[in-house]
C-alpha cells in the first residue's frame, strides 16, 4: 500500500493557496476514526507535494495562535469545502451552502417568490446587470430600473459575482420577507438602496405582435418551464393574423431551462440536431428535432447578453439553414452543470460537459457570431434593449429589411 500523509481533518482551507495545491488529490473521502478524539484525512504521497501539507498546517497553527477571536473549526472546514471548488477557477463550479441550496431548488416554473427582475453578468464594468424589470413585480414598484447594476444583496457583495444562479437564489426567498438591494445607476452620484418585500411574481416571458409587412415578432425574455406553452399561444395568434415571416428576439435573454429551449426549437425545426454536449470522456449526447417544423423566413436577434439557451436556439436555427442571425456576438455560456446534493442539505454545482452548435462550434467563450453583425446606435450601447424605441432599433429594422418587410 502506498505511503500516506496523514493530516488533521480540521483544515483551514479558506487559505486558497493551500486549496489550490490540494484540489484533485484527496484519495480517501471517508474520515478515518483511528482514535476516539481525533479525525484524520489522508492524501496520496505521489499526488500531493509535502510542502503544501506543511504550509497548510503552518497557516492553520498561525490562525489559532494569532487570530483575534476564538476559531470555530467547523467554519474553517466549511471554508475548505468551498475553497476546493473555487480553486478550479470555474465560476460555474461552486459549493452551495444549505440555505442557498434550498433557494436554488425552487423550480423555474414561471412563478416564484422574488422581486421580479431579469439579470445577467455584465460584459463590461461591475455588478449584476438588470436587463428587465417586471411591471407586475415589487422591484418595479420600489423604483428599480432596467440598466441598474446590483452590487449588494443584503450583506452579500456581488460586485464581481459571476454565478447568476447563486445571485438569483439570494435575491429570492420566502413570501413576505424583505431583501435589501444596492445598485449602481448611471448618472446617479449616490447608489440607490431598495428594501423590497418578496412575493409571488407571475412572469410572462413570451410576447408577440405583428410588425410591418405581416412580419410576426416574438420576444422571449427567458426560458422557463412555461415558455413553450406561451410560445405556442403567441405563435398561433400571429399565424391567425396572416403572418408570413417571423422575427425571434433573443436579445438580453440570459437563458434558462434546457427543456424549454429544446421544445421550442423542436416546434420550429423539421429535423436535425438542435445542440449536443461532450463530456470529459469525450462522450457525445445529441438533442434532435422530432419532426413538424414551420415554413417561414426567420430572422433571430441576439446581443452580448443572449446566453446559454438563447445561444442554443439561435445556433440551431442558423446551422440548420432556418434563420438569419442579426446583432452582436452572444455571451458565450456553453457549459453544462450537474447539481449534486450533499448529506447535510448543502450541494455542489459542477461543470460536467460543453454545449456545441449543430455545426460543431463550442459556445463557451465563443458565442454565436451573427450572420449580420450590427451594433445598436451609439446612445444605446450597453443599455437594455427594452430602453430602445422602435424607430431607433436598427437591429430590428435590419431584420425587417432582410425578411422583405421594408
Amino acid at each position: 500500500m502506498k505511503t500516506k500523509y496523514v493530516i488533521l481533518a480540521i483544515l483551514a482551507a479558506i487559505i486558497l493557496t493551500a486549496s489550490v495545491s490540494i484540489v484533485g488529490t484527496l484519495t480517501l473521502t471517508t474520515i478515518l476514526n483511528n482514535r476516539d478524539d481525533v479525525y484524520y484525512i489522508t492524501f496520496d504521497k505521489d499526488e500531493v507535494d509535502r510542502d503544501s501539507i506543511e504550509k497548510f498546517e503552518e497557516v492553520r497553527d498561525l490562525l489559532h495562535e494569532k487570530y483575534i477571536e476564538e476559531i470555530d473549526e467547523d467554519v474553517l472546514i466549511e471554508g475548505m469545502t468551498a475553497g476546493m471548488a473555487a480553486a478550479l477557477g470555474d465560476p460555474y463550479t461552486v459549493y452551495v451552502d444549505k440555505d442557498t441550496m434550498d433557494a436554488m431548488n425552487i423550480d423555474s416554473d414561471g412563478q416564484y417568490s422574488g422581486i421580479g427582475v431579469t439579470i445577467s453578468t455584465a460584459t463590461t464594468g461591475v455588478g449584476i446587470l438588470v436587463l428587465d424589470v417586471n411591471e407586475l413585480g415589487p422591484a418595479f414598484e420600489a423604483g428599480m430600473l432596467a440598466g441598474d447594476r446590483i452590487i449588494r444583496v443584503n450583506d452579500i457583495d456581488v460586485m464581481f459575482e459571476e454565478d447568476l444562479s447563486y445571485v438569483a437564489s439570494v435575491v429570492r426567498g420566502q413570501v413576505g420577507t424583505d431583501v435589501e438591494i444596492e445598485v449602481i445607476r448611471e448618472d446617479t452620484p449616490r447608489n440607490p438602496v431598495f428594501t423590497i418585500t418578496r412575493r409571488i411574481v407571475n412572469s410572462i416571458d413570451v410576447t408577440g405582435e405583428v410588425l410591418e409587412g405581416d412580419t410576426g415578432y416574438i420576444k422571449i425574455k427567458s426560458f422557463t418551464q412555461d415558455s413553450p406553452d406561451e410560445f405556442i399561444a403567441v405563435f398561433n395568434e400571429l399565424v391567425e393574423t396572416g403572418m408570413d415571416s417571423l422575427i425571434i428576439d433573443l436579445r438580453d435573454n440570459p437563458g434558462g431551462s434546457l427543456y424549454s429551449v429544446i421544445y421550442i426549437a423542436d416546434l420550429l425545426m423539421d429535423d436535425g440536431i438542435i445542440t449536443y454536449t461532450v463530456d470529459r470522456e469525450n462522450v457525445r449526447e445529441d438533442y434532435e428535432a422530432g419532426g413538424g417544423g414551420v415554413d417561414l423566413p426567420i430572422a433571430v436577434l441576439v446581443n452580448e447578453y443572449s446566453a446559454s439557451a438563447s445561444e442554443m436556439l439561435s445556433g440551431a436555427l442558423r446551422d440548420n439553414g432556418m434563420a438569419t442571425i442579426v446583432g452582436t456576438t452572444t455571451f458565450g455560456k456553453g457549459l453544462v452543470q450537474g447539481v449534486y446534493d450533499l448529506d447535510d442539505g448543502s450541494g455542489l454545482r459542477v461543470t460536467i460537459a460543453k454545449y456545441y452548435t449543430p455545426s460543431g462550434v463550442s459556445i463557451q467563450d465563443v458565442g454565436v457570431v451573427p450572420d449580420v453583425e450590427l451594433e445598436p446606435l451609439e446612445e444605446y450601447l450597453n443599455k437594455p434593449v427594452s430602453s430602445i424605441p422602435f424607430e431607433d432599433d436598427i437591429q430590428l429594422q435590419k431584420a425587417l429589411e432582410i425578411l422583405g418587410a421594408r
